[in-house]
């Protein structure tokens, strides 16, 4: 082949130009470091370091916000760590108050102690670190706790994204640090009024017979001698003790036979059962069973077998039951329990009657005024001193009377006349006294009422009728004295029954149980503008506190409710007196009726409304789900279709009591009617559930006019027909459960320590304090609590802390990775340099040689 000057020329500028970029391209990559420059340059290199790009990068932002998370896990580790410890020293101080016999003044100091220690808690649950508060979930800019204790924050967890699909939470929220809920924790309730030995403590009224010890408060009309000398002492019962140890019920004379036999005490108790289950029930012991045997009754009202057991129930040094969940995690565990010498159908009939009665629980709740015709019976143990198993309040205030109170304002300008069906409001026209007086003669005597009429015109009346008494209001009971009588185990011949009437001498409802044989038939608690209950309403298949959004039926001591009435005695907010009540139902009445809301006016007339739900359907008790044919707007087709109306929910419940309160009824009954009176009464009051506890916010007052009572209608008598919901009851003090209130609980205990209260004291000026030594058990649940968040975050922190070890290794071997594929071989590359130049080089030379040649170099 011919070869021209043209075309070696051609192939040496395209090899100098390949070269020449080969050269340009290795002296580059040693240079930069790098393989490629551009993207052309290799597009698989450069896909893959992008790729290991983004992997450093998402990596590298793990890596910052694991070290954010876990700075703010280190802080709030410091935090509990101080707060544990905190605990520990307010426990110490606490068995300190509970070791011994303290003074005033050291009680005070101790008080005092312990709340330096409870605000330093509240100053470290109000920790902020860079602004943010550490406790109160993500609401980081609000305070978590007030100076009252409540908590402000939420219950939400603060994630850190820590990859695709990886959200690892980093905080102890407030909610549940401070108000949660051990699962591992039973609950455990006790009575508060302390019980000695009867025999012991009243020894007047002991006899004896054949070496058997009975009592006996007419000793002296039997011509019996006591049984002993001995001075009154306060022994403690042993649950071998007798049961008329315990109750001081009389025993039975035969005087035919002058002998003795065993009196009969009866008891009357309700509550709820861990399950949920409400129960109700009456019960007698002969006065030598043994306290053993109560127990075990008692254990039996709430399920307890021969073979399971669903309580323990006990009986401290001071006379007091406990009762503790076998099973852990459940909060419903409730109950009431009175003692009587009768066989009553109800505790109403005990008060009506006069019977003696003993308390176990007293709460200082107003009652409800719905006793007619209240006795006068001796109770304890002096036959000088009668007083009324009833209660005297003033109604604009609810304290206790004076003689100076008004009777209007004290008994109320209108009762409840039952005899009339339904029951009217009648006006309060006198007052009938009936009995005897010292002498024994018979009384029946009159007082009329007007609104000028004061407590002491009733104790003048009863003072000029009654012969030789004295009479006395105090802390809201009427006392009466029989003076004609010594010694306080000589006989009394005085009897005296009240009896408030109409004009028509009907018997009008106008007294309140005394204090101790209340049950739920108590008033919610006033403090300002606030109007609260005491019972928690708690859903019994989670065990966790009812919210508006909570069926009823989920709350309810019984599945069984249809046509359940529940009986509302309220003040609205211009403190007017007024009556209602809502009844339950899943099918419908004769007039079309399910669930509905009844008022009542005072001569009795009754104004139903139905209870509706946001889509303006009436409200059954339990879920309705109906199945209908219609017409699918997209395929024109025939077609199923499901709708289900909600059960009756708290929030319903909650729209009704506002309405009543705020007197803002209904205009028609119908829904849209309904939902506007809903809308308006917000404007006065809120009602809701906070912790379970029903609230009504009166809106527009500072001091309230609005009281409220409820329960349930007709559960009086002690049948089986037991209350299946209850809001506020006079029932058994909580001595620890599995939620919590750290620093609502704390406040109480230093309550306890400065009033250097050891146990609850119904008789005390703070009758639901539970006292120091249930304290010590519940700071123990408290301490445990903290202890098992500050392991949490712990936790967290070291998880978080591997997650920073693990994405560092990680980091290193992405990087790795990425080297390989970008990074230049300085080793490959140098050669390459050189193996280029090389070639460079004797291109150059033999090019030259080939532009020195002629046809001289060929002629020889």
């Amino acid at each position: 082949m011919r070869v021209t000057s043209n075309s070696i020329y051609s192939k040496f500028i395209y090899d100098q130009q390949n070269t020449m970029t080969n050269l340009n391209k290795v002296t580059n990559q040693l240079s930069t470091g790098l393989k490629i420059d551009k993207i052309y340059d290799d597009p698989t290199v450069f896909t893959n370091a992008l790729r290991l790009d983004n992997e450093s990068n998402s990596l590298n932002q793990v890596l910052k916000t694991s070290k954010n998370a876990q700075t703010f896990a280190d802080n709030t580790d410091t935090t509990m760590n101080d707060m544990t410890q905190t605990l520990q020293a307010f426990k110490t101080k606490l068995l300190q108050a509970a070791s011994a016999a303290n003074s005033d003044t050291s009680n005070e100091a101790l008080a005092n102690e312990l709340q330096g220690l409870r605000d330093h808690l509240e100053t470290l649950a109000n920790t902020s670190i860079n602004g943010k508060f550490l406790f109160s979930g993500t609401a980081f800019d609000t305070k978590p706790i007030s100076d009252n204790g409540d908590y402000n924050g939420n219950d939400k967890r603060i994630k850190a994204k820590l990859g695709s699909n990886v959200e690892v939470p980093y905080n102890i929220d407030g909610a549940s640090l401070f108000q949660g809920v051990d699962k591992d924790y039973s609950k455990h309730i006790t009575t508060n009024i302390k019980h000695f030995n009867a025999l012991k403590e009243h020894p007047k009224f002991v006899v004896e017979q054949d070496g058997k010890y009975y009592i006996d408060r007419d000793r002296k009309a039997h011509d019996k001698d006591a049984a002993t000398d001995d001075d009154p002492v306060q022994e403690s019962l042993s649950t071998d003790s007798q049961i008329r140890a315990l109750t001081g019920v009389n025993d039975i004379y035969d005087a035919d036979n002058d002998t003795y036999s065993d009196g009969t005490s009866y008891f009357y108790i309700n509550g709820r059962k861990p399950d949920g289950d409400s129960f109700s029930e009456k019960f007698s012991l002969s006065n030598s069973a043994t306290i053993d045997d109560l127990i075990d009754r008692i254990g039996q009202a709430f399920g307890n077998t021969d073979t399971t057991k669903a309580v323990d129930v006990t009986m401290n040094q001071f006379g007091e039951f406990e009762v503790k969940d076998t099973t852990t995690g459940k909060m419903i565990t409730d109950f009431n329990l009175i003692a009587s010498d009768k066989d009553e159908a109800s505790v109403d009939d005990i008060v009506k009657n006069g019977d003696y009665a003993v308390n176990f629980v007293k709460s200082d709740f107003p009652p409800q005024r719905d006793i007619a015709t209240p006795s006068a019976q001796n109770q304890d143990f002096d036959n000088r001193v009668f007083n009324l198993n009833s209660e005297f309040r003033t109604i604009d205030t609810e304290r206790f009377a004076t003689k100076d109170d008004k009777v209007f304002n004290v008994l109320g300008q209108k009762g409840l006349n039952k005899a009339n069906d339904p029951a009217t409001r009648d006006d309060l026209d006198h007052i009938k006294f009936t009995g005897t007086d010292t002498d024994g003669n018979d009384v029946d005597v009159t007082l009329d009422i007007d609104s000028t009429t004061t407590m002491d015109d009733i104790i003048q009346t009863i003072k000029d009728n009654y012969g030789d008494v004295d009479v006395s209001l105090e802390n809201g009971k009427l006392v009466i004295v029989d003076k004609s009588i010594d010694n306080k185990d000589d006989i009394s011949k005085l009897s005296l029954t009240m009896d408030a009437q109409n004009a028509d001498d009907d018997s009008l409802s106008m007294f309140g149980r005394a204090d101790g044989i209340t049950d739920d038939k108590t008033k919610f608690n006033v403090n300002g503008r606030l109007v609260t209950s005491n019972v928690p309403q708690v859903d019994k298949n989670t065990q966790t506190y009812a919210t508006e959004d909570t069926r009823m039926i989920d709350v309810s001591g019984s599945d069984d409710i249809d046509g359940k009435r529940i009986d509302i005695n309220y003040t609205d907010k211009d403190g007017n007196i007024k009556r209602a009540y809502i009844t339950l139902r899943d099918t419908e009445d004769a007039d079309g009726h399910l669930s509905t809301f009844t008022t009542i006016a005072d001569d009795g007339t009754e104004t139903t409304y139905d209870i509706y739900d946001n889509e303006g359907n009436k409200t059954p008790i339990h879920d309705v789900t109906t199945t209908t044919q219609e017409i699918d707007p997209q395929t024109c087709k025939l077609c199923n279709v499901t709708h289900t109306t909600k059960g009756i929910t708290y929030k319903q419940f909650d729209d009704v009591l506002g309405m009543l309160t705020s007197g803002n009824l209904p205009a028609s009954n119908d829904a849209n009617d309904y939902n506007n009176a809903v809308a308006a009464s917000k404007d006065y009051v809120d009602v809701g559930l906070k912790d379970g506890k029903l609230y009504i916010d009166d809106k527009k007052n500072a001091n309230t006019k609005i009281k409220m009572e409820i329960h349930d209608h007709d559960t009086d008598s002690y049948d089986g027909t037991s209350p299946v919901f209850t809001f506020n009851s006079n029932n058994a003090l909580t001595i620890d459960e599995p939620k919590i209130d750290i620093f609502h609980q704390l406040d109480d205990i230093i309550q306890a320590v400065r009033d250097g209260k050891m146990r609850p004291d119904g008789n005390s000026d703070d009758p639901r304090n539970t006292g120091i030594e249930p304290g010590i058990e519940l700071v123990d649940h408290l301490l445990d609590h903290v202890i098992k968040k500050h392991t949490e975050i712990g936790a967290i922190s070291k998880s978080l802390q591997d997650t920073q070890d693990r994405t560092n290794m990680l980091i290193v071997h992405t990087e790795t990775l990425k080297s390989d594929v970008v990074d230049t071989d300085m080793a490959q590359a140098s050669m390459e340099l050189q193996k280029l130049t090389l070639n460079y080089q004797a291109m150059l030379s033999t090019i030259s040689k080939v532009n020195g040649l002629s046809l001289v170099n060929y002629m020889k």
